[in-house]
């Protein structure tokens, strides 16, 4: 609406008549606006920024929201309230040595020169921020109460003004490049805390917020930017109590990176021989990968005396003298033998495009075809290490998904992939904090996964880590919720034979997996029942917890993969389905909470979607249908089909005929037509071994996938008996004289009956 005025207003300001019918917009002088006090404008403030020469003020053209929008002078001009728009106030977000960039309040989008050009004269733009140096602004000021503001991708250039666009210029003395600054609103984000959507938060979200935005780590800067321009663009003070609730549980999502960064500050190596070398033709380098290669056996000294880290070094570097070579190995050594003495195995596979860091087990993995400097390995190594620390010391996984909840925060985008990467994550935060000011800040921020993190340092080494004693217990607490979370779910009031809708009471809305589509990773919304495909779920019982299937596409919701609040629910089958099952308490209501137990998370509304929530929130189950599911005992030739426990490790779980059997569900499978076939006490599936499409090979049971080796299809015979067809094979189950079973061509011992 500003724009549509400006003209008219500029016209009867110039004009001797005053029109009673003029909008409610007014052209102003920047001394009209109400200021602000604050201790420091360059401290995530609103701000006008208004030039010395003319008196305009930096603005986008046209009110532009988009990348590539050209930077301009106006006139200022106040909406109907007093108050300048949007598109002419900056928030300063502070960045190292006293710089900051410039994030306009409209858009969110920085001041920005276009490609880094260092000419004179080239007019700024806005861009989304991406912490190039053309972004980062510092003012200098002149002792007058202006600021110059430079760039910092050139050495020379500054801001000013030119009929009308803002440029970059050489002349930093004349008035068009100097420029004043009205402060016209404190940080939102500090605000934010007296909100009454903050008071709906969790005490684990308010304990979250206060942290990780507020913290003195460095990425505690970036999701505050983040969040403050979040709670901008939604006009987060007129919104109501619970849209300010989800704004900030959104806010608790983001993350500063991709993944940690930061250099490991320790720089000591740890002194270290080369015992042997030689050459190894048909070398597993990598998982198969065979090459020629050097191997080095190292050893390499530990923290007290008399204690040897012993370790193969094995490269397909063709030069053994090579500076790869001894930067890999000295990598290492700056981290403590209490730490690296359970990594066996170290690899640099010069040439691998998967440009990849791999660890786990004893060993750790560089595949590259560049050649890093040894702090930037050291960097990637504090986050190998956690992957082999993990799977040495924590014998259950869960663990650290329960510390995660508890923190409520987020790490960085490659560790909210799920608990593994998050604690390897956590891992280089660790070492690449310790010894600096900021490492006490951790606590702050991740107490919990601290607390586990130093109880695994003390598995690791309970001499050197003696202090970390107590938090060893700690993760025995962990492990004691985390086992027991969901065991007195009561799925009693469901049926499995049933189709249902899930509705939510207060807005008489329905899940819904949105255009019946049969996708993965679709995001369940809440929308008026219509009887699509997408609104219909049946339930599935393992013990006392359910999986919920949608009938259409026959996949089952999951969580998303981080232990966050707010993040959706999604369908999701097949291979990397995980987190599947909830326990279900009911209310008092009739209603029922759906709740994960990994994460120990609610199934809850999120606006118009779904999404995993720390409070408890009711469904109704409305039955609206019959679900093609059946239950018994499998039987052929009166002999029932059992699962057989393995009679070692290296053994596989099996399945017989015998004279008692187990019993067996079978239930639409994802793929049309198709069924899946489990045992509802072990919750294992028929499976061909090996994907074999070969008659005899062996039916196996497995824990469900989804391939073709485990989907069947019922071909109905003669009364209730009916023949089961591997989709993968087209060949049928087979029930052999010793009680065995395998897939063969169409014959006898086939007609099943339940």
């Amino acid at each position: 609406m500003k724009k549509v005025f400006r003209t008219f207003v500029s016209a009867l300001v110039a004009g001797a008549m005053v029109m009673t019918a003029v909008p409610a917009v007014m052209a102003a002088d920047v001394t009209q606006i109400a200021s602000v006090e604050v201790a420091d404008p360059f401290q995530n403030t609103y701000n006008v920024i208004s030039n010395k020469a003319t008196g305009r003020v930096i603005a986008v053209e046209n009110n532009g929201m988009n990348n590539l929008d050209l930077i301009v002078t106006e006139e200022l001009v106040l909406d109907p309230a007093g108050q300048p728009y949007a598109d002419q106030i900056w928030r300063f977000a502070p960045l190292d040595n006293g710089r900051v960039y410039a994030a306009n309040k409209a858009s969110g989008r920085s001041l920005d020169v276009p490609d880094a050009k260092k000419e004179e004269g080239v007019q700024l733009i806005q861009y989304t921020y991406s912490s190039n140096a053309q972004q980062k602004m510092t003012f200098e000021p002149d002792g007058e109460g202006y600021y110059t503001i430079k760039p910092s991708h050139a050495d020379d250039m500054y801001l000013a003004e030119q009929d009308g666009k803002v440029i970059q210029t050489t002349n930093k003395t004349s008035d068009a490049a100097k420029w004043a600054i009205t402060t016209v609103g404190d940080s939102l984000m500090n605000e934010a805390k007296d909100s009454e959507g903050y008071k709906l938060l969790s005490d684990d979200l308010k304990r979250a917020f206060d942290s990780y935005f507020f913290s003195g780590l460095d990425l505690s800067r970036d999701v505050y930017n983040s969040a403050e321009t979040l709670l901008a663009s939604s006009d987060y003070f007129n919104l109501t109590p619970i849209e300010q609730k989800r704004t900030l549980t959104t806010a608790l999502t983001y993350t500063a990176s991709g993944q940690v960064v930061g250099n490991v500050v320790n720089e000591t190596v740890a002194p270290y021989k080369i015992v042997s070398k030689e050459q190894v033709e048909n070398f597993d380098i990598w998982r198969g990968s065979r090459v020629t290669a050097w191997v080095f056996q190292i050893e390499m000294e530990g923290d007290v005396p008399g204690q040897v880290h012993k370790f193969q070094f094995a490269t397909n570097e063709e030069d053994p003298e090579a500076e790869m070579i001894t930067k890999s190995i000295e990598a290492i050594g700056v981290f403590p033998y209490a730490l690296r003495q359970h990594m066996h195995n170290l690899y640099w596979k010069k040439g691998d495009t998967a440009n990849s860091y791999n660890g786990g087990g004893d060993s750790i993995w560089i595949r590259l075809t560049w050649e890093p400097t040894r702090q930037q390995i050291s960097q990637t190594l504090s986050h190998e290490l956690g992957h082999v620390l993990e799977q040495n010391m924590l014998k259950d996984p869960d663990v650290w998904s329960l510390a995660e909840r508890l923190d409520a925060t987020p790490i960085s985008s490659y560790g909210s992939s799920n608990e593994t990467e998050d604690l390897a994550e956590f891992s280089r935060l660790y070492w690449t904090n310790l010894g600096k000011d900021t490492f006490d800040e951790i606590e702050k921020v991740y107490p919990n996964r601290l607390k586990v993190f130093k109880g695994l340092l003390y598995r690791a080494d309970n001499e050197y880590f003696k202090d970390y004693a107590e938090f060893e217990n700690y993760i025995q607490e962990l492990t004691a919720e985390a086992r027991s979370a969901g065991s007195d779910s009561d799925n009693s009031m469901l049926d499995e034979t049933k189709v249902y809708k899930i509705v939510d009471l207060a807005t008489d809305r329905v899940l819904t997996v949105p255009n019946n589509s049969t996708d993965n990773d679709v995001a369940l919304k809440l929308e008026r029942y219509t009887a699509a495909g997408g609104q219909h779920f049946r339930i599935e019982k393992y013990d006392n917890q359910i999986k919920i299937i949608n009938v259409n596409s026959g996949k089952p919701l999951q969580l998303d993969d981080s232990a966050l609040s707010g993040k959706s629910i999604a369908q999701y089958g097949g291979t990397w389905a995980i987190d599947e099952r909830y326990a279900v308490y009911p209310n008092e209501d009739g209603t029922l909470n759906l709740f994960a137990p990994r994460y120990q998370l609610y199934v809850a509304p999120f606006g118009g979607a779904t999404g995993q929530q720390v409070e408890p929130h009711g469904w109704t189950f409305v039955e609206v249908g019959e679900a093609d599911v059946r239950k018994g005992l499998l039987s052929v030739n009166g002999l029932s089909l059992k699962t057989v426990a393995p009679a070692d490790e290296d053994s596989l779980t099996g399945v017989v005929a015998a004279v008692t059997g187990s019993t067996w569900r079978i239930s639409e499978a994802e793929v049309e037509g198709c069924y899946k076939i489990i045992d509802l006490e072990t919750g294992l599936s028929f499976d061909i071994l090996d994907f074999s499409t070969d008659p005899g090979a062996q039916v196996i049971m497995y824990s469900y996938s989804g391939g073709d080796n485990q989907l069947f299809y019922i071909e109905k015979e003669q009364g209730n008996t009916f023949r089961i067809k591997n989709k993968g094979s087209g060949l049928y189950l087979t029930v052999n004289s010793d009680g065995t079973i395998t897939q063969e061509y169409k014959g006898s011992n086939q007609l099943f009956e339940m």
